[in-house]
């Protein structure tokens, strides 16, 4: 993704999850803000809980390729993309699946 479509400060993370507009699944929880910029920015999480490094790096790396192919279907909001335990094991289908139900929840699509 490029660098206008990532969430990057500790404020914009908070500022979204703030906004207390989200939806969650076994895999992923998706969390919005509006914002006035005319495109989507996106902030991925993995917590620890997930795994270790080489295992959350995986699944960062996973969420960001399958959130960027998104990008051109999303209104102008702030996403914020926590994944949970399961998605450690997920495949990158099983993934843009429960991010695709998260985004419907949520009505981010454009």
């Amino acid at each position: 993704m490029k660098r206008q479509h990532r969430l990057r400060r500790s404020r914009d993370f908070v500022a979204v999850r703030a906004a207390r507009i989200g939806a969650g699944g076994a895999l992923l929880r998706v969390e919005r803000r509006g914002n006035r910029l005319g495109h989507p920015r996106i902030g991925i999480s993995v917590p620890a809980r997930v795994g270790g490094a080489v295992v959350r790096n995986r699944v960062r790396r996973r969420l960001r390729v399958v959130a960027g192919r998104r990008l051109p279907s999303l209104g102008s909001f702030d996403l914020v993309i926590v994944a949970r335990p399961p998605a450690a094991g997920a495949t990158s289908l099983e993934l843009g699946a429960a991010l695709d139900q998260g985004l419907g929840r949520i009505g981010a699509r454009a």
